[in-house]
């Protein structure tokens, strides 16, 4: 009885010393690689990665300032919506008016049909109106100045006085990507850096007042997660505070466990189409200026070792054999070894 249980244990041995041979990876193991649309991108990025890098996502907070510097010109003054300007005939008092420029960008003047002169300059309104009214008057002389200006400029400093931030506005992306500021129609944010955002909003501003420059501070991060799990101390979705690569993100989970396949992370990122596209990273060849550079939602999972697999293996069908055949075995760092019961 002892002889067939002695060979028992020599088969069951031999079986799981073929299956650590044959399960073991070698060091030099090249690990797949799967093309991704953002390996292009992290080809040419370090280790230091400045803010400007970040794109936006919806639910992150901004600080949007607004500092006017007036500054002289040599263009000529060009009239815009709510100017109010005075329209004086020489010789004829009564045509007198003092009118402000409408919404559409129009005037009423007396006689004749409103006339469009948002765009252009006091001397290009005072040459039209002297053409349109050669058929009621003779040489004519019209003068036209301004005598309300920066209008826009005016409601935006009321609008902003209200605010709680004084000269500046926090606003927040909503889930729709955009943001809303005041005079100007809600702006595209989530997707874009904030360099890009700042000039997106000048550009703008720039039709309405062209003293205004727009800044642009980034408060808070809330819409970039990542989630980290499998063969990590500390599983779970984490914040990208700015551009975050594999090793970053494995680092806020508080690492790697003993049990973890370095060699074969896998990266889950979701395409535009909602297809997942998946990536193998080797951390023990990866360096600071290629490690792969995460987007929004990505999933990072580091694999159990192949090892440790078959240490699992050998504890669940190999200890498990010998103890029911009345064996006990001291596995693990003592493998091999015996001792009778």
């Amino acid at each position: 009885m002892v002889k067939q249980k002695l060979q028992l244990m020599a088969m069951v041995l031999c079986s799981a010393a073929i299956c650590l041979s044959g399960c073991v990876a070698t060091k030099d193991r090249a690990v797949g690689q799967i093309d991704h649309p953002a390996a292009t991108i992290a080809s040419a990025i370090t280790n230091h990665f400045p803010t400007s890098l970040y794109h936006l996502s919806e639910g992150d907070s901004l600080e949007v300032m607004y500092l006017t510097r007036p500054k002289e010109t040599s263009a000529p003054y060009k009239l815009q919506v709510k100017d109010a300007i005075d329209i004086e005939f020489t010789y004829h008092p009564e045509m007198n008016r003092t009118v402000r420029v409408r919404p559409d960008g129009r005037i009423s003047i007396p006689r004749k049909k409103d006339v469009s002169v948002a765009g252009m300059t006091p001397d290009q309104v005072s040459a039209m109106l002297k053409q349109m009214y050669s058929d009621l008057l003779k040489d004519p002389e019209i003068t036209v100045t301004v005598r309300e200006f920066g209008a826009k400029l005016d409601e935006l400093q009321k609008a902003l006085a209200t605010a709680p931030y004084g000269q500046a506005r926090l606003v927040t992306i909503r889930p729709d990507g955009r943001i809303s500021v005041p005079l100007i129609a809600d702006v595209q944010a989530a997707g874009r850096t904030v360099p890009q955002l700042t000039e997106a909003l000048n550009k703008e501003y720039q039709h309405l007042i062209s003293d205004m420059n727009i800044s642009v501070l980034l408060r808070d991060v809330v819409g970039n997660l990542v989630f980290v799990d499998g063969q990590v101390e500390k599983p779970g979705v984490f914040t990208m505070k700015g551009p975050t690569t594999v090793q970053q993100a494995i680092a806020m989970a508080n690492g790697t466990k003993p049990t973890a396949e370095p060699r074969s992370v896998l990266v889950l990122n979701k395409n535009a189409k909602g297809n997942i596209i998946p990536k193998t990273v080797d951390l023990t060849r990866i360096t600071g200026g290629t490690d792969y550079v995460l987007s929004k939602n990505d999933l990072v999972y580091v694999p159990r070792s192949l090892i440790s697999r078959a240490d699992i293996w050998v504890d669940q069908n190999v200890k498990q054999l010998l103890l029911f055949n009345g064996w006990s075995l001291g596995l693990g760092t003592q493998a091999g070894r015996q001792g009778t019961r």
